[in-house]
């Protein structure tokens, strides 16, 4: 009984939203890094890294984000009372400069 209590709680803890919306830099940052070296060389970025690599990485760094900066950002620089009521947001890099993008 105790240990059907115990992963109730863990469940209910972890499903409380311990983790907040936010500007999620560190997967736009990969997001950006991801379409420059794309721009350079598509077989490589597109096909190679794309899936398997890539997509493991994004997914730690959401979950870095949702956790962690995204938590301070949301109570510390954007929610009232911390923060000023705005939400933070980030500024995304040209991947190709100098060339038409689609």
């Amino acid at each position: 009984m105790k240990r059907v209590a115990s992963v109730a709680l863990l469940a209910a803890v972890l499903g409380s939203g311990v983790g907040c919306g936010g500007p999620h830099y560190l997967t736009n940052s990969a997001s950006d890094w991801y379409a420059q070296r794309y721009h350079e060389s598509p077989w490589v970025y597109g096909n190679v890294l794309s899936y398997a690599l890539y997509g493991f990485v994004q997914g730690v760094l959401w979950m870095g984000d949702a956790i962690v900066v995204n938590t301070y950002y949301f109570w510390a620089h954007d929610a009232q009372p911390g923060g000023d009521g705005k939400g933070s947001t980030f500024d995304h890099k040209d991947p190709s400069p100098g060339k038409k993008v689609n």
